[in-house]
């Protein structure tokens, strides 16, 4: 599973340039297989350094460094997270809701419904028909999610939209 790999923190330096990068610059993160062991190596580049992803990558990401004295956001607790998936639905953006649903899928704190049959259960209700129905493992409470089809154009209004559902400024 995804989250079983450990990558490491950023380097705060262009492995290209071999320099620092600055406060509030764009930068890009590479991440490709390092020893016989299997271990992950990460490499940053700066936007400037930036020629795509080297030769194998195994991913790559575009991130940006933190502003000096910047306020630290942090995500909001696990119960909070599956509270708000809870109480999303009408009027809710489905795409904003099945990302959130993937989100805490990752984090391991809902699951997708199996049928003894073996793929999510799919009844005749609007609420489960062609959808995705997930199973609170904390509780073991089910949230019928609608399906949807995101579009690239929409990945920025999201991705903001998730920003401000999540995140809160550290103390």
């Amino acid at each position: 599973m995804l989250s079983d790999y450990k990558v490491s923190r950023c380097t705060r330096r262009c492995a290209q340039l071999e320099r620092a990068l600055e406060p509030g610059e764009w930068y890009f993160s590479v991440v490709s297989e390092g020893d016989e062991e299997g271990a992950l190596v990460r490499h940053d580049y700066s936007a400037e350094a930036w020629q795509g992803p080297p030769e194998g990558t195994l991913g790559w990401w575009k991130c940006r460094m933190p502003e000096a004295g910047a306020k630290k956001l942090t995500l909001a607790p696990d119960g909070v997270l599956v509270d708000l998936l809870r109480q999303t639905g009408e009027g809710t953006d489905p795409a904003l809701r099945y990302l959130l649903a993937l989100l805490l899928m990752r984090r391991r704190l809902i699951k997708p419904v199996d049928s003894p049959a073996g793929p999510p259960a799919r009844s005749g209700s609007p609420a489960t028909a062609g959808g995705l129905e997930v199973e609170v493992i904390a509780d073991g409470s089910t949230i019928a999610l609608e399906p949807c089809r995101i579009h690239p154009d929409q990945l920025p209004r999201l991705r903001e939209q998730l920003s401000e559902l999540l995140y809160c400024e550290a103390d």
